[in-house]
């Protein structure tokens, strides 16, 4: 089994111990995660996540093989979950769907307005604008062209840096009958400057600079998981979890 110190961060391979003590530390040593199932992940840790994947394996292959499709996925919802933090001063999480085909993602926020935890879920179904298509009508027409739940939202990661007319784009998507309840595509603008539009069911957009965004999450942890209580809902933190790179 693979272990971690949650001190140094030394990774270790270990065999017949089940609580092992890191060697340099002397601290119990955290046994690995082997899946994302029921975890909430902040969007500093997922964004941290990516950073890691693409210093490891380059910023090609972590962008393009199909092995860390799921991190992409959840990156890009890391970014759409900082932009609704951003617009609503509260904390969202990411989950991947580990279990169904769709959605790809779901994003998370506790809402306690009325005096007990009630849990609001955005699905997400997460697309990328790549370079060799011309523009997001063919991307977007594509996926309105199959079944999904109406509270499913649409997420378009622009990666080719091309112009958006979001009026002509609006227009071609009201010309469709669109499954989703919200169609949105983000998109940076420059380092560290990113934008997120509305194009249905109506127009909204929203400039953000990601260090500035984190930095308003500051206490948000890290990784927590869904706890059921009778009929309350509570949240667990996990404090240092071992989640080793794909």
């Amino acid at each position: 089994m693979k272990f971690c110190c949650p001190k140094c961060r030394r990774e270790e391979e270990v065999i017949g111990d089940t609580k092992p003590k890191c060697m340099t530390c002397d601290v119990s040593m955290v046994q690995e995660t082997t899946s994302y199932k029921g975890l909430w992940m902040s969007p500093h840790f997922v964004l941290a996540r990516m950073k890691l994947l693409i210093e490891k394996y380059g910023y090609q292959d972590a962008t393009a093989n199909g092995r860390f499709k799921k991190e992409r996925e959840a990156w890009t919802s890391a970014m759409y979950a900082l932009g609704l933090s951003e617009m609503q001063n509260r904390q969202w999480w990411v989950e991947i769907e580990t279990e169904e085909q769709t959605p790809d993602t779901k994003v998370h926020y506790m809402d306690q307005s009325s005096g007990r935890n009630c849990i609001q879920t955005q699905s997400l179904e997460v697309v990328d604008w790549e370079e060799h298509v011309d523009d997001a009508v063919t991307v977007i027409k594509q996926k309105c062209q199959r079944a999904y739940p109406a509270y499913f939202c649409l997420l378009v990661l622009a990666r080719n840096g091309r112009n958006l007319d979001v009026e002509m784009l609006i227009r071609e998507v009201l010309s469709e009958r669109v499954p989703f309840g919200e169609i949105w595509i983000i998109g940076c603008l420059s380092e560290g400057l990113m934008t997120m539009v509305r194009i249905f069911p109506s127009t909204f957009r929203l400039d953000f600079e990601t260090v500035q965004s984190l930095g308003k999450l500051g206490g948000q942890h890290d990784i927590m998981r869904k706890l059921q209580r009778g009929t309350s809902t509570e949240l667990q933190e996990l404090g240092f979890v071992y989640l080793p790179l794909p």
